[in-house]
């Protein structure tokens, strides 16, 4: 991380409990549509995540590379990512710019086919499971007068109600 950027949004208090994620890497260039403020310097990085939508879809029933078991049965989680970049620009009166992006992301979690002897299709009409976005790191890297690379590490967790 560079030291003088304040990164805001990073969730402290993860979950321990985890059963049912996904963990990805979010990266992307975010350009200013207009050059006439340059960027310099970026003073900080917030971000906010919200779950735009859960669905259940069906996948086949295998083994993945990984090895991990695939029950048929995935989340299909819409995330949207809210970024405001706070910058520095090269002119006499040093005022602080902004660069707002928002980037909508598709992840996916395996879940059961069921758990208790209930279908995950049950748990989901009657919306007992919750999907929660955590920001596990953040960086930020400024490429050029009019772009910057930002990585955000993300997990979701879907808790399932009983």
């Amino acid at each position: 991380m560079n030291d003088h950027i304040k990164y805001i949004g990073i969730n402290e208090d993860l979950p321990t409990d985890i059963k049912y994620f996904k963990e990805e890497i979010v990266d992307g260039i975010l350009f200013k549509k207009e050059i006439a403020k340059p960027i310099e310097e970026v003073v900080s990085l917030s971000v906010n995540s919200k779950i735009s939508s859960i669905k259940l879809i069906n996948t086949s029933i295998r083994t993945s590379n990984e090895g991990k078991k695939l029950s048929g049965k995935k989340l299909l989680v819409e995330v949207k990512l809210s970024y405001t970049v706070r910058y520095t620009s090269n002119t006499i009166e040093k005022y602080l710019y902004l660069l707002k992006n928002d980037i909508t992301k598709i992840m996916y979690i395996v879940v059961p086919k069921e758990i208790d002897d209930c279908k995950i299709e049950d748990f989901v009409r009657k919306k007992k499971i919750q999907v929660q976005p955590f920001v596990e790191d953040l960086y930020i890297e400024n490429r050029c007068s009019s772009s910057v690379y930002i990585r955000t590490l993300l997990l979701l967790n879907a808790n399932i109600k009983m």
